[in-house]
C-alpha cells in the first residue's frame, strides 16, 4: 500500500496499483513531484504572461517566484465562486423578465 501526502489531503493506493505503476516508472513519488514541478512552471509562466509586461522564457525561476509573490492574484476557487454566483444572478434575472 502507498499512501500519498500533499498538504493536508492524502490519498492511498493499493498494493495492485502501486504494483502495476511500478511496471511503468522506476519511483512513483519522483514521477508525481516532476508532474507537479511541470504544472507549476507552465502555470507560472502563463500567470506572468497575463499579469505583467515579463517573458517568464527569459526569467529564472527564482525571479518567477518573486513576481508572482507580489501578485494579487485570486485561486480557482474563488473564480469558479464568483462565476457560480454570476451564472445564479443571471438565471434569477432571466426568470423575473419572463
Amino acid at each position: 500500500m502507498l499512501t500519498i501526502i500533499i498538504g493536508s489531503k492524502s490519498f492511498t493506493l493499493t498494493d495492485e496499483e502501486e504494483k502495476a505503476l511500478l511496471t511503468d516508472m522506476v519511483d512513483i513519488a519522483e514521477w508525481v513531484e516532476n508532474l507537479l514541478r511541470n504544472k507549476v512552471r507552465r502555470v507560472m509562466d502563463r500567470v506572468i504572461e497575463e499579469h505583467t509586461e515579463y517573458n517568464p522564457r527569459k526569467l529564472t525561476h527564482s525571479h518567477k517566484k518573486k513576481i508572482i509573490a507580489n501578485l494579487s492574484l485570486k485561486t480557482a476557487a474563488e473564480k469558479m465562486a464568483e462565476l457560480e454566483a454570476e451564472m445564479i444572478k443571471t438565471t434569477r434575472g432571466d426568470a423575473t423578465t419572463k
